[in-house]
């Protein structure tokens, strides 16, 4: 399978702060990765280095074939360096290819529902609006909220805001979509409708990366899991690797914190 993202060397500081200490990541077509770990860890901000809503202070990043940052690490520099990106069009170009669904939902609320999720793709994509309006009702068909249609976020409860979320973020058609926490606003009785999507999504091969809490979505529906600590990756695998038979005791440890399990 063709690498979709490809992360290399990955520094982020904040001043004296290391956020992301050296970490190679890459993700497959079609494939889910769920990323795990301690709130502090790094995870947020490896995701948010992928669209650029952070900028790396040293590393490569390619994404669909095109690397928009390349600067060697170069321990002399630290909080001076001022990585090189591309030009602001390009990077707002290949910032299209991914489908960001954060933590609260960030739904406009002077707007409905359909006008949430088409508005990116008439404004940004250049979409004709009845196609967008079209596209629009298929998704919220997809994430189960096709009565909510002409409805305001108000109006809606957390889960199906989040679902809004996912179907706006899904209208975009990105090469990517990157999950931030999306349950973690959430009441735990309907956390479960929104990882329901989300598994239904992962089973129709889009290409998703998802930083949770949820070790059960984690187990269940992950290709792949990263555990980060101390803003490392610490062990990569398989579920069943990672959730069976983890190596180090810093995973075993937040294993057993969160689920009490681990051998």
């Amino acid at each position: 399978m063709e690498e979709i993202l490809t992360m290399e060397g990955i520094y982020k500081q904040y001043a004296n702060v290391t956020a992301i200490d050296n970490v190679n990541f890459s993700v497959k077509k079609g494939e889910t990765v769920a990323i795990i770990g301690p709130s502090g860890s790094g995870k947020s901000t490896l995701l948010r280095c992928v669209n650029c809503l952070t900028r790396i202070t040293a590393g490569k990043i390619t994404l669909n074939g095109t690397t928009f940052v390349d600067h060697p690490f170069d321990p002399n520099e630290k909080k001076g360096a001022n990585p090189k990106y591309l030009s602001d069009k390009a990077i707002k170009e290949i910032c299209c290819e991914t489908g960001m669904v954060f933590q609260h939902f960030n739904l406009f609320p002077h707007m409905t529902c359909i006008e949430n999720i088409t508005y990116a793709p008439i404004k940004v994509k250049k979409i004709a609006k009845e196609d967008a309006i079209k596209r629009g009702e298929e998704l919220l068909a997809l994430v189960g909220l096709s009565d909510k249609k002409n409805e305001y976020p108000g109006k809606l409860s957390g889960g199906q805001k989040q679902r809004v979320a996912i179907a706006r973020a899904l209208a975009m058609d990105p090469s990517i979509m990157l999950f931030d926490e999306p349950t973690s606003a959430l009441d735990p009785e309907i956390t479960g409708e929104v990882l329901a999507v989300m598994k239904q999504l992962s089973q129709q091969k889009i290409t998703m990366v998802v930083v949770t809490h949820e070790m059960g979505f984690a187990k269940e529906v992950a290709d792949r899991v990263i555990f980060m600590n101390n803003s490392k990756i610490v062990e990569e695998g398989t579920p069943d690797e990672i959730f069976n038979h983890p190596k180090s005791e810093r995973l075993k440890a937040f294993l057993s914190a969160m689920i009490g399990g681990g051998d």
